[in-house]
């Protein structure tokens, strides 16, 4: 199945999540808003001045050193003043405008001395010059931000502005599972046969970083009463049941693939071959009505999995319509000389070149291998059948806009 159609298929599955939680704004970590946010006021709530200067009607001014008297001094809290025709008030940014003035000019602009003012002539200004408008970047009532987008600082700063303390947003528990005799905890010592467990610590971080800390984690051997006793746990216990299950191994068709077998009992799942590298054995649908998303069980291609599959699915469930960042074009500086059957997202890290910055492969690109992902800072897709010259351009993603 081709990435694209994949995707489609996850993104008209995804349900709104019905966990919601209201929380204080200071405790907001980078999640989703599960409803919008109205302005309580207008931003600015006055027209106040964008520089130091001297407020005045633009009427009052006239050839090039006109003088008028300084009668106002207004600073950044003051209340709202008056000012006469024929005067000037001395202003600093962020103050209210006075009634009767339109115009603030820059102190640069002008002589202030002896409580008086020397003009620049009216052909310089312009009416309106310096000032913010009220309601600028906010009107009262006014959604500000819509369900879905995410509380990144910027967000959280503007909703401050408009007098909101507190916001709704998605609070989904989702549940990592991991699955398979042959890991152990990165804690314990080495042990013949074992490797340690990499795809539960970063799916986990994963999530967290990109918007969903609460988070659930748990090993699994393979053993299928083991796996059956677990998941009845917490799929009946209020207080662990999850939104969301994410599994790494473990549902392909293997002998030893036992979660697959269990995970059945308690709902459906589609086992899908993606055109995807890294990665390729892929399971969608749900467990006990909750979505259910089988990964592959090499790292790499776990991280490949989630951010071009998973991540964007969880975004449309929080209201997210633009679900991933756009790609950017860049030339590769290297070169792939046979075509692939599979779309494939290189590790690779953006590098200076001649003209412009250029994508640089990172010439391990196992999908058991995470150094390479350390070393990279996003991905470059080869499209299907396709080969690469130096100089071609491919989309790149980064890490940093993907998450």
């Amino acid at each position: 199945m081709p990435v694209a159609e994949a995707l489609e298929r996850l993104l008209a599955a995804a349900k709104p999540f019905k966990a919601v939680q209201d929380i204080s704004l200071n405790d907001a970590r980078g999640q989703y808003l599960a409803s919008p946010v109205q302005a309580r006021v207008d931003v600015p709530a006055f027209d106040n001045a964008a520089v130091d200067g001297v407020a005045l009607r633009y009427d009052d001014l006239d050839e090039p050193g006109l003088t008028l008297p300084m009668h106002l001094r207004v600073a950044a809290g003051d209340p709202p003043a008056t000012l006469m025709p024929g005067q000037v008030a001395r202003i600093f940014t962020g103050a209210p405008v006075p009634s009767g003035a339109d115009t603030v000019l820059m102190q640069e602009d002008c002589e202030i001395a002896d409580g008086r003012v020397r003009l620049p002539g009216k052909d310089s200004v312009k009416a309106g010059d310096n000032i913010r408008p009220a309601g600028q970047d906010a009107r009262r009532n006014d959604a500000v931000i819509e369900r879905g987008e995410r509380l990144t600082p910027q967000a959280v700063g503007l909703i401050a502005s408009v007098g909101e303390s507190r916001v709704t947003i998605n609070a989904p528990r989702i549940l990592v599972l991991t699955t398979g005799d042959e890991l152990q905890k990165p804690e314990e010592a080495p042990q013949p046969g074992k490797i340690y467990d990499s795809n539960g610590p970063q799916l986990e971080q994963l999530l967290i970083q990109s918007g969903f800390p609460n988070v659930l984690r748990e090993h699994l051997p393979d053993a299928p009463e083991l796996i059956r006793n677990a998941l009845t746990r917490y799929l009946t216990d209020p207080q662990q049941r999850p939104d969301v299950i994410i599994s790494t191994g473990g549902v392909s068709v293997g002998e030893e693939d036992h979660l697959r077998a269990v995970l059945e009992t308690h709902g459906r799942l589609d086992f899908w071959r993606l055109a995807i590298k890294p990665g390729k054995p892929f399971t969608f649908g749900e467990v006990d009505g909750l979505p259910f998303f089988g990964l592959p069980g090499n790292p790499s291609a776990v991280l490949v999995c989630y951010l071009m599959l998973v991540l964007p699915t969880l975004r449309r469930a929080c209201g997210l319509e633009k679900v991933l960042p756009e790609p950017v074009p860049l030339p590769a500086k290297f070169s792939i000389s046979k075509p692939g059957k599979r779309q494939e997202y290189l590790r690779v890290r953006c590098v200076p070149g001649q003209q412009s910055l250029v994508l640089e492969k990172h010439p391990n690109q196992s999908s058991g291998m995470l150094s390479s992902a350390v070393w990279a800072d996003g991905l470059a897709v080869v499209p299907v059948n396709e080969t690469v010259f130096p100089g071609d351009e491919l989309d790149y993603f980064s890490f940093a806009d993907l998450l």
